[in-house]
């Protein structure tokens, strides 16, 4: 009996030590700190569904993530599967080892996305980045300051002009900030997204050229001046306007679809909180800009890229995506979000939702930011802000200069392309 004790022990530990001698631990670089318990649970299940790999999930802030991520690579640190802010994923493509996606295998799991979702990381043939946490922008409404102005709180304002309107009605009727329109870091963003909306071009493909400097990006650009100097927008930055909105001291905010549970948050009992779609120029169709980060392959040849083109899959399932953009916000990345059963009922339980899924085929990818001189350039555009705000000169006057700057500074782009 001792002699079968002893066989069967070692048996165990033989089969022990085989078993973790083939684990695979693949590293996970992102910036959801908010979020991560959602993210730690998907992750889990992958685990659980993949007996054998393990996933080291690290977290690093969105300001400094590229930053991060590009000196693991660097160092030869290992970073299997990375979160890349979508405007440097041209930096990335052009400057890191990124593995492409579509290797000639099975690769029927990136159907699931919309093909505008994987426009940004997509190279001729070859995809390198899946959307994961894309934000689209909103106009979050206070139904009880529309009541206050007058205004009817179930009608949204369709167009830049209502826009307008509603926020100079709010204004003089209740003495509060009427809209404003968030800018983000340096001006990027919100720039962006309401000259590509406008119709025009923030910056061509290849990011080395600005051409917003057309009648469509300086007419809204120049609306942007008229908000400002009438008074309705308080010139502020991002953190003063957002906690203005959820003060309850502003009619309407323009920003960004990932703020929608801080928004729900804040406003429950307290106010009634209206959500709507991105106000639409004049004449042209709406087309907004993705904001947030896609997901990129780094993992080298063998089991643990493996391993990471299985975790990718995992995160591309309709109701693993599903449950990653109801618990965190962000807008759902695969398409026809309402047939998966849990996704139809939380539309009709939480019909704000509703807005961001109408805008996911009006999404266009975030223009990309080339190696060099984007920091002079965002500079350029911040202070843009800066002078179109204080109202001194026309935006036909401030625009073309600052984008003759931008492509000054990105000069260096075009010479070596």
């Amino acid at each position: 009996m001792k002699q079968i004790r002893i066989a069967l022990f070692a048996a165990l530990a033989s089969l022990f030590t085989a078993v973790h001698a083939h684990a695979v631990e693949i590293t996970f670089y992102h910036y959801q700190q908010g979020n991560l318990p959602t993210l730690r649970a998907i992750l889990d299940d992958f685990e659980k569904d993949n007996p054998g790999v393990t996933v080291r999930d690290i977290f690093k802030p969105s300001k400094s993530i590229t930053a991060d991520v590009q000196a693991a690579l660097a160092a030869g640190r290992p970073v299997d599967v990375a979160t890349v802010i979508g405007k440097d994923i041209l930096f990335f493509l052009n400057n890191t080892p990124a593995v492409p996606l579509n290797t000639g295998g099975d690769d029927a799991w990136l159907d699931a996305y919309l093909p505008n979702f994987l426009d940004l990381g997509r190279v001729g043939d070859k995809v390198y980045a899946i959307p994961h946490a894309y934000g689209t922008p909103l106009i979050y409404m206070n139904k009880n300051i529309l009541r206050e102005a007058g205004l009817d709180p179930d009608v949204a304002p369709k167009t830049w002009d209502d826009v307008f309107a509603y926020a100079r009605q709010i204004k003089e009727r209740t003495g509060k900030a009427g809209v404003a329109h968030l800018h983000a870091s340096m001006g990027d963003y919100g720039t962006m997204v309401m000259v590509t909306n406008a119709g025009s071009t923030y910056l061509t493909k290849d990011g080395t050229e600005a051409r917003f400097d057309d009648a469509n990006g300086i007419g809204v650009l120049q609306m942007w001046q008229d908000l400002a100097t009438s008074g309705v927008m308080p010139i502020a930055n991002d953190k003063q306007w957002t906690s203005a909105f959820m003060a309850g001291q502003m009619g309407m905010y323009i920003t960004s679809s990932a703020a929608l549970r801080v928004f729900m948050k804040a406003s429950d009992g307290k106010f009634d909180l209206g959500v709507a779609n991105y106000p639409l120029w004049q004449d042209q169709p709406r087309r907004v800009n993705n904001s947030g980060g896609a997901l990129m392959l780094y993992a080298a040849e063998g089991e643990r890229r493996e391993a990471s083109l299985k975790l990718l899959q995992h995160l591309s399932r309709q109701d693993v995506s599903n449950r990653w953009s109801r618990e965190s916000g962000y807008m759902p990345v695969i398409q026809n979000p309402e047939q998966d059963p849990a996704m139809k009922d939380f539309m009709a339980s939480f019909p704000n939702v509703k807005p961001i899924i109408a805008q996911m085929a009006e999404t266009v990818p975030t223009a990309t930011w080339p190696a060099k001189g984007t920091l002079e350039a965002q500079t350029t555009i911040r202070a843009m802000l800066d002078e179109l705000w204080a109202g001194k000169r026309p935006a036909a006057e401030i625009v073309p200069e600052a984008v003759a700057k931008v492509n000054d500074a990105l000069a260096a782009n075009r010479a070596t392309n």
